[in-house]
């Protein structure tokens, strides 16, 4: 290759002025993200997180980029900023991207979910209205809107049925990017570019060995000690594979025991059950450590157990196991107690 073909001028590349007015070459990033020819592609994948990071840079770093997000969740150019956070977290799951935007008589939240191609979780935007709720009732904002922020094969393949309000299609985000001169939007549109191609392509999970093994252990102590409970045996599991489902053969449909690693707790799960019905139609009393709480547009029954980490091995945590479902066991009867 001759010298001259090395050059990001000569491979589609940019040219931009510094202050000094000297010309410095900027690589082709307009283009994809596979642009060197000596060491392959820039980035390898796009992950959810990049995605979420791009977005929170953005928000706190461009005004006119707020008002394009909040123009595409059906806000008007008054709004203003005031505030974006990342992953949060509580007992019903986590919001990816909180934006605040002050209007001229109220604060208002908009909760963003983040998709590429990954398969969405139980009532997961159900549980997004739970934790807007919440976060209205504590003072956090006045109201709230949740949105989807995907590729558009994503969002068509949704229910028409979802409880997210609005679409944000990444090809709008790509776009809104291209439609700017400078190289970092170039590059910034060229991520969204690939997220877009690997969402056509569908997902892909990444088997993580520690928690398909985790799970299988599981699956096998159940087998040995708790026979009365039937859990699918185990497939490969992926990164956030931190719940594990089951059920005894006597329940009603829609109730299911989980054990959620992640929020430290085993829940007896009412589907299409509010927790005033869950209260108004119980027949016998729980025992004090149970709470009563709302999941999404179910109603459970928890206790709290202790941490499990399922990425890590099962042996040194076996008693911890047994723990949690020693609390399965405890919940398992109240599966009937509605009238």
């Amino acid at each position: 290759m001759g010298e001259d073909a090395r050059r990001p001028e000569a491979r589609g590349g940019l040219t931009r002025k510094t202050d000094g007015g000297a010309s410095v070459a900027v690589r082709g990033v307009d283009n994809d993200v596979a642009a060197d020819e000596d060491l392959g592609r820039f980035l390898q994948s796009v992950a959810e997180r990049d995605i979420d990071l791009l977005l929170m840079e953005e928000l706190h770093a461009d005004p006119l980029f707020v008002r394009f997000v909040a123009g595409l969740a059906g806000f008007g150019a008054e709004v203003v900023f005031d505030g974006a956070w990342h992953s949060l977290c509580d007992e019903d799951g986590e919001t990816d991207l909180l934006l605040r935007l002050r209007l001229p008589d109220e604060r208002v939240g908009l909760l963003i979910e983040n998709k590429i191609a990954a398969p969405a979780q139980d009532e997961q935007d159900l549980r997004y209205h739970v934790r807007g709720r919440r976060a209205q009732e504590a003072g956090r904002f006045d109201r709230f809107v949740t949105a989807i922020c995907a590729p558009r094969v994503y969002l068509g393949a949704l229910p028409t049925d979802t409880a997210y309000e609005h679409f944000i299609p990444y090809e709008a985000i790509r776009d809104w990017f291209l439609g700017r001169d400078d190289a970092r939007s170039k590059w910034r549109a060229a991520i969204m570019r690939e997220a877009v191609e690997q969402g056509r392509r569908g997902y892909v999970m990444k088997v993580h060995a520690g928690k398909t093994a985790f799970h299988m252990a599981y699956w096998l102590l159940m087998q040995e000690r708790h026979p009365q409970f039937l859990m699918v045996r185990p497939g490969p599991k992926g990164p956030k594979s931190d719940w594990i489902r089951y059920r005894r053969a006597d329940f009603p449909k829609g109730v299911t025991l989980n054990h959620k690693a992640d929020q430290c707790c085993v829940e007896l799960e009412f589907a299409r059950t509010t927790v005033d019905e869950l209260l108004e139609r119980r027949d016998v009393d729980w025992p004090k450590a149970v709470r009563v709480l709302a999941r999404g547009g179910s109603a459970a029954l928890s206790v709290v157990v202790p941490k499990v980490d399922m990425g890590g091995p099962f042996e040194p945590q076996r008693k911890l196991v047994q723990m949690a479902l020693d609390a399965g066991v405890l919940l398992a009867p109240f599966a009937h107690a509605l009238r």
